[in-house]
């Protein structure tokens, strides 16, 4: 089993310096034709949510089924230039080693499938963190006032780097920005082998769903 693996838009406030207070000389406006300085926002892990999704095939039982599983360490910064959407810039780290399963009804069962996830199919002592820097993004305005986001970037997997693009829906709110969405992966793209049960009876299959509810603020 495994997964993981990815994420977005942004905002941003203008900060204006005064110089000669006390002389009457007026704010320095920014030179014509200068760019405005980009805008920083953290990801607040605390209020967001990252979920990866398995499916099994091969011989069913009870007790093996498909998987949910959380990660809960992940961070990272969204960037963006004041009236250009399009120049936005996502890069987040998520430490794989912080996965547990979610919605599991036998406790020994779980826990020996996180450490196998860890240590077997992630190999998390090797390859500790997985990271997602854009490289483009596309943005267009719904009615509602959110964006629909693609964010194409690299992401590094189990030591594979690879471009894949990411799609979300994006809105701000008070200074805040929440970015919503789901994709998929296949584990092989990476050099990952499926998870597998009972001598290889029952497996994960390759295909894995990951789906995202990230929330930053400016920093």
């Amino acid at each position: 089993m495994k997964r993981l693996g990815c994420r977005i838009g942004v905002f941003a406030v203008l900060v204006l310096s005064v110089q000669g207070i006390g002389q009457g000389a007026p704010p320095k406006a920014p030179a014509a034709g200068a760019r405005p300085a980009a805008t920083e926002l953290r990801i607040d892990a605390t209020k967001s949510r990252f979920i990866v999704e398995t499916q099994t095939s091969g011989l069913s039982a009870s007790s093996l089924h498909d998987h949910r599983i959380e990660i809960a360490d992940f961070g990272g910064t969204v960037t963006l230039v004041p009236g250009a959407r399009a120049t936005g810039a996502l890069s987040i780290t998520v430490r794989p080693g912080s996965l547990h399963l979610l919605d599991d009804d036998t406790v020994g069962e779980g826990r020996t499938i996180e450490r196998t996830l860890r240590e077997d199919v992630l190999e998390v002592t090797k390859y500790p963190e997985i990271t997602f820097k854009t490289r483009s993004m596309k943005s267009s305005r719904r009615g509602d006032g959110t964006h629909d986001v693609r964010l194409t970037g690299e992401l590094v997997l189990h030591g594979v780097r690879k471009v894949v693009t990411i799609p979300a829906r994006v809105s701000l709110e008070a200074g805040t920005l929440r970015a919503i969405g789901t994709f998929e992966l296949k584990q092989s793209d990476f050099d990952i082998t499926p998870f597998s049960f009972v001598g290889g009876i029952v497996t994960i299959k390759d295909t894995i769903f990951l789906s995202f509810d990230i929330v930053a603020s400016a920093v």
